[in-house]
């Protein structure tokens, strides 16, 4: 079994991420409804992918155990994406009875102005992404460009609003919108 150095360990992880939240289908990956894939019929599309022919079965299980936002979940034989998903899967979150008072998005400042006439929404995605911490979501909103601004979202307004929030996993929460009003400020890092 070659070894899993971090540098392959984040590069297996994003190629995981693609096949079990954007595109299944690409590499002949089946999702069950509630986007479950067999660990072994990973591994095949996986290997499918040029550069990726080396992957075991025991690889993924590490990239899942040692992932740090929880973007994994095994259950036996099977793997899923907790969240994040662009394809159509019907994963059950559970609704929290607390909520921190407030959760953060992360996005490039060129966005800020679209988002607080129209509120955060989902995109491709299936879910507006809300981080537990401002700094995950510096890191969230760094992935789609280095001029990064933090959404502070008021989550009692969210529920008045009417909208669910869910949680994902004790970093990542979840809703299908968030209207500009429940944007409490904007934060400019660094």
């Amino acid at each position: 079994m070659p070894p899993l150095d971090e540098a392959r360990r984040v590069r297996l992880s994003k190629k995981m991420a693609g096949l079990l939240r954007h595109y299944p289908h690409r590499y002949g990956l089946r999702l069950t409804r509630d986007g479950w894939a067999r660990i072994d019929d990973l591994v095949e599309a996986l290997h499918r992918i040029p550069g990726f022919e080396w992957v075991e079965r025991s690889h993924i299980l590490e990239v899942a155990r040692r992932d740090e936002k929880g973007r994994y979940e095994v259950r036996g034989n099977y793997i899923r994406a907790r969240y994040g998903h662009s394809v159509p899967v019907a994963i059950e979150y559970p609704e929290p009875r607390e909520l921190p008072r407030e959760l953060y998005h992360g996005t490039p400042a060129r966005n800020l102005e679209s988002i607080m006439a129209r509120g955060i929404l989902p995109g491709r995605r299936l879910w507006v992404h809300l981080s537990a911490t401002p700094g995950d979501a510096v890191e969230t909103g760094s992935r789609h460009g280095p001029d990064v601004v933090v959404l502070v979202v008021d989550t009692e307004c969210l529920r008045r609003a009417g909208y669910r929030v869910y949680k994902a996993t004790d970093r990542v929460y979840l809703a299908k919108r968030v209207p500009p009003e429940c944007i409490e400020r904007v934060i400019k890092p660094g």
